[in-house]
């Protein structure tokens, strides 16, 4: 934790373009605190972020038994039941800073598949799929929606992160913390498509660090509505509402907000 606190104080150092996209988001996130607590927060979310850079090597190469008691898991039976009775289970996660360790985490006693982006250097690829291929079920390339529908129709389980901007054409807008975000519809259309079950998966660190939160909720059951748009103004609620818990635990170092709607001027 110490290591990864040292990492995040000097990504934070050198890094001015992403502390300038955190220190944007986290002013529009959180108006209601002072200037002082924002940079706090920005601060403490480089920590965070330099911790989960270490989570992630620990995920991929240290022995399980590291992690016993050290998980605590509520809502699983959610994704047995939605099995049981022929369903397959999109899992609708976000880019938290424990992002690999929590999901291997839940791998160890839930299988599932994860939807990825492939990284653009074949090295670092080939790295992150060995790391995760230890654990997963499988890998599916995010925009492979075939394979995705292939796998929820046979009762499997899929993970995916849709709290990314992907731009204009695949996405509706819906607020974010207040904020017209754009946010893509993947999840109603899949939902719509194979009849799976959408649960929301949230993990964070807690008890000084030396701990992990992993909890599946049904609090997006009303997916698909029939409404892409209201639908995504429920998945950001339900993602937002878990960011709240641990801010600092979240990836604000992303360009949340970087596709805005026509005749809104640019945030970054």
């Amino acid at each position: 934790m110490a290591a990864g606190r040292a990492m995040g104080w000097l990504l934070y150092q050198l890094s001015g373009r992403r502390r300038s996209i955190a220190q944007t988001n986290i002013a529009l996130c959180f108006s209601h605190l002072t200037a002082s607590e924002q940079n706090d927060l920005v601060r403490k979310t480089f920590a965070d972020n330099g911790i989960g850079i270490i989570e992630t090597a620990m995920a991929w190469w240290s022995s399980r038994s590291t992690f016993n008691n050290r998980a605590d898991v509520t809502g699983g039976e959610l994704i047995d039941t939605a099995q049981q009775q022929g369903h397959g289970v999109l899992l609708v996660g976000a880019h938290y800073s424990s992002l690999d360790l929590g999901g291997i985490l839940l791998a160890q006693n839930r299988p599932y598949y994860a939807t990825y982006q492939r990284h653009g250097n074949a090295l670092m690829d080939a790295i992150i799929r060995r790391g995760r291929l230890q654990h997963l079920s499988g890998m599916v390339e995010r925009d492979d929606i075939r394979q995705v529908i292939r796998l929820l129709k046979q009762g499997k389980t899929v993970w995916l992160a849709p709290d990314q901007d992907v731009g204009p054409e695949r996405s509706v807008f819906a607020p974010f913390f207040g904020i017209a975000a754009a946010t893509t519809p993947i999840i109603s259309r899949l939902a719509t498509a194979t009849g799976a079950k959408v649960l929301q998966l949230s993990h964070h660190r807690i008890q000084q660090d030396q701990g992990y939160q992993l909890k599946i909720t049904d609090s997006l059951s009303n997916i698909p509505s029939g409404d892409l748009v209201a639908d995504a103004a429920a998945l950001n609620a339900a993602i937002e509402s878990e960011v709240r818990s641990y801010p600092s635990q979240y990836l604000w170092l992303h360009r949340r907000f970087k596709t805005r709607p026509a005749n809104s001027p640019h945030i970054y």
